[in-house]
C-alpha cells in the first residue's frame, strides 16, 4: 500500500510539473526563427497612385531588405536595411537607411508567434516611453498588418500582402 501511494505521488508530481511547464506564459519565443516570417516580396497600396514594395531576402542569419515607394511609375522613396537577431538582448535589430535621410536603428521582438513590437533602438532602456512604436501582426503567412503609434496615438495602419514567397 505504501509503495502504491509513493508511486502515485511521484506520478502526480511529474504530471503536475509537466502541465505547469506546458502552460507557462513566459515560454521564451525563438526570435531568430520567428524573423523568418518576413521572407518575401511585400506590397502595400499607400494611395490611389502610390504602391510600396518591400523585399525581404534571407542574407546570412538575417535579412536584407529593399524598400521602394512608386508613384505613377516613378520611384519617389527608396531605402535599404539589414535585419538580424542579437542574442545579447534576445531581440531583432534593424538598421535601415532611406536615400537622403539619416540611418535609423530599431529593435523588434515577438510577443507571440504572430505579433511583434518595434521601437527605436535608442528607446530600448525604457520601451514604454518610446517616441515611436509599431505593433505588427502576421494575420496569415501572406498578410502582415502594421500599426504605427506616436505618443500613444495610432497614426497609420498598413496592410502588406506577400506577393511571392
Amino acid at each position: 500500500m505504501k509503495k502504491r501511494l509513493t508511486i502515485a505521488s511521484i506520478m502526480l508530481f511529474i504530471s503536475g510539473s509537466y502541465c505547469a511547464q506546458s502552460q507557462n506564459p513566459h515560454t521564451k519565443l525563438n526570435q531568430s526563427e520567428l524573423l523568418k516570417q518576413f521572407e518575401g516580396n511585400w506590397v502595400f497600396e499607400i494611395g490611389k497612385d502610390t504602391i510600396a514594395y518591400w523585399d525581404m531576402k534571407p542574407w546570412g542569419t538575417g535579412f536584407e531588405a529593399g524598400l521602394k515607394y512608386v508613384t505613377k511609375g516613378k520611384v519617389v522613396k527608396e531605402g535599404k536595411g539589414l535585419y538580424g537577431y542579437e542574442s545579447s538582448i534576445d531581440k531583432i535589430v534593424e538598421a535601415g537607411i532611406t536615400k537622403g535621410k539619416d540611418i535609423g536603428v530599431y529593435v523588434m521582438w515577438f510577443i507571440t508567434e504572430s505579433k511583434f513590437v518595434l521601437i527605436p533602438y535608442s528607446d530600448l532602456a525604457n520601451p514604454e516611453k518610446a517616441s515611436f512604436r509599431m505593433e505588427g501582426e502576421f494575420r496569415d503567412p501572406d498578410v502582415l498588418v502594421e500599426t504605427d503609434i506616436i505618443e500613444n496615438k495610432v497614426v497609420k495602419i498598413k496592410t502588406w500582402k506577400n506577393s511571392k514567397r
